[in-house]
């Protein structure tokens, strides 16, 4: 009989169904019959448990009656009793539910628990404490009796917790000759279907893969025999008839391609020198292009250098300007102001001594006209003299802290000095913050802000005063205003109130060199921008606010001049940290 390959399928895979649901019902009821194996040796054991648990109850109730009988009644050993009876009831009372075939023996262990229980009541309400023999038997009788009956249910738990536990081995045990059974027959099941139909329909596929192969190879003369009266015998037919039309039309393309040959050929010989022609063109092309990159670059790098230089001249002979403005005005201060401050001492003296007299004066004549009293009353003459050393003293610190502003101003002044000096960094920092404290001391609607200074102990460092005293007033006035609420991108926002802080932080990181930390809590930069803040001429600032110098001068003065290194660090919304890293001797760079 002819089958196809599905219908061989079919009947082994149904057959294969077959075993293997036959097999799951059987090991299903297998399964309950061991659950329900497994439950009544749970069930015996548990009774057994039980039963132990009741016998050592009763000897304890018994031990503790006894004990109640002879030490004189102690009530302490009657409380013992009830205790263990109690739990003595509630497991008899499990064991009860647990074995309903030795009903009749726990009905019986009730009952002379019970006597044994009213006896205990007896003896609780006498009150004499004589030891009594008969009460001493008694209890031995009941305990007895109650114990035999005890060992019987024990013995007959101990009988089903046997069976039990072999009932559920031999279920076990057919469960797994079943399984090894079921496994077996699926097994040759499964050799047979892989004997039959499987092995043929692969040595059919092989056959056709070597003939494919063959094809594949140029052997148009192969020819596949195959013969299983199925599916893969008509498809090696329909393969012999394609192989036999494709040797045909092979042959009839042989002398086709032969003619085209010959045409491609002069045709390839036409395209290779077009090929020759553009690609000297293209090696051309890129020598020019190569070329003008060179030109755009170098241009780029004199226009970077030009606005550089723009800046240095821009700021140079602005600072310069700036230093002889500053230096004049401070000269014109400084000479008015010490001739005050220096007659503040002498004109101090003079009113201590008027002060003295006039006090002398009430001392010894007490008592004067009447023109001099209404005149001293009229103007307050207790008034003055305890206000006159208040005023002295306010002129004093006056003319003291003018004549800082003035010294922090000839300090300052010193931008256009070209030599290098040895100077107190710290120096530099306090003056600088002194010009701007009329921006940072509190207004109407801009809080003080807060300046916190962090010295560390520095050596002198040797640099470019001046510069480096702009350097500190770009960055400050760069964190003045980020505080004061303007953003980097170049507008003002809405003022929002919080404690405004500057830090600034100075101390030695190498034997050679030393770190100076300037840090506010404003707006911080956005990263679009973080890049170009030290380019020439770039401003996020409104119209007529920046000039977009400062940063870039302040980058040329620190690494170029000063072969030291400026860094920013800024997180958008919490602030910005600037970093300058200057080397405490210039020669060793040099040397270096």
């Amino acid at each position: 009989m002819n089958m196809k390959i599905w219908q061989k399928f079919l009947v082994s895979s149904t057959i294969l169904i077959g075993l293997i649901c036959l097999m799951g019902s059987s090991v299903f009821r297998l399964y309950r019959a061991e659950i329900a194996a497994q439950k009544a040796q749970k069930s015996t054991a548990y009774a057994l448990k039980i039963t132990h648990g009741l016998e050592k109850s009763l000897k304890d109730q018994a031990l503790s009656l006894k004990d109640f009988v002879v030490l004189n009644h102690n009530t302490a050993y009657m409380i013992k009793f009830q205790n263990i009876r109690s739990n003595f009831l509630i497991e008899l009372k499990e064991l009860e539910l647990v074995m309903d075939e030795a009903a009749k023996d726990i009905s019986f262990v009730h009952r002379r628990h019970a006597f044994l229980t009213n006896l205990a009541d007896t003896l609780d309400s006498r009150d004499d404490v004589l030891i009594s023999q008969q009460d001493l038997q008694a209890i031995n009788s009941y305990i007895k009796d109650i114990t035999f009956y005890l060992e019987d249910i024990s013995r007959t738990a101990k009988n089903q917790n046997y069976a039990a536990t072999g009932n559920l081995e031999r279920i076990r045990q057919m469960n797994t000759v079943f399984l090894s059974l079921g496994i077996i027959c699926i097994f040759l099941v499964f050799l047979f279907k892989l004997i039959i139909i499987i092995v043929p329909v692969i040595r059919s596929l092989h056959k056709l893969q070597i003939g494919v192969a063959k094809i594949g190879a140029g052997d148009l003369n192969y020819y596949l025999d195959i013969q299983t009266n199925d599916e893969i015998e008509q498809l090696a037919d329909d393969f012999n008839q394609m192989t036999i039309k494709l040797r045909n039309f092979y042959y009839s393309l042989e002398s086709r391609v032969t003619e085209r040959t010959s045409e491609l050929f002069q045709l390839n010989q036409d395209l290779q020198s077009e090929i020759i022609e553009r690609k000297e063109a293209e090696i051309k092309l890129k020598q020019s292009q190569i070329e003008l990159t060179q030109k755009a670059q170098q241009l780029q790098k004199t226009i970077k250098e030009l606005q550089e230089t723009q800046a240095q001249l821009i700021q140079k002979e602005k600072m310069s300007s700036l230093g002889q403005l500053v230096a004049g005005v401070a000269h014109e201060i400084n000479n008015p102001v010490n001739f005050i401050h220096g007659n503040v001492t002498p004109l101090k003296e003079y009113v201590q001594n008027l002060i003295h007299l006039t006090k002398l004066y009430q001392t010894y004549y007490p008592q004067t006209i009447d023109e001099i009293e209404d005149y001293m009353e009229y103007i307050d003459l207790s008034f003055i003299l305890e206000d006159t050393n208040k005023i002295i003293t306010s002129l004093e610190i006056g003319t003291k802290r003018i004549r800082e502003i003035v010294l922090s101003l000839r300090n300052f002044s010193r931008l256009d000095e070209a030599d290098m000096k040895v100077v107190n960094i710290h120096e530099g920092i306090d003056n600088t913050l002194l010009i701007l404290q009329h921006r940072i001391k509190g207004k109407a609607h801009h809080p003080e802000i807060e300046v916190i200074k962090e010295y560390g102990n520095l050596p002198l460092i040797e640099c470019y005063p001046g510069q480096l005293n702009q350097v500190f007033m770009n960055i400050l006035s760069n964190a003045i205003d980020a505080l004061e609420g303007k953003k980097y991108q170049g507008f003002l926002v809405e003022e929002v109130e919080f404690e405004k802080k500057i830090k600034i932080q100075t101390k030695q990181v190498r034997n050679n060199c030393i770190a100076i930390h300037i840090e506010d809590n404003g707006m911080g930069i956005p990263k679009e921008h973080i890049n170009q803040i030290f380019d020439p001429f770039f401003t996020t600032k409104p119209i007529g606010k920046g000039t977009g110098l400062g940063l870039s001068i302040s980058y040329q003065v620190i690494n170029g001049k000063h072969h030291g290194n400026l860094q920013c660090i800024t997180k958008l919304g919490e602030g910005t940290e600037f970093i300058i890293e200057l080397p405490i001797k210039q020669q060793n760079i040099h040397n270096n």
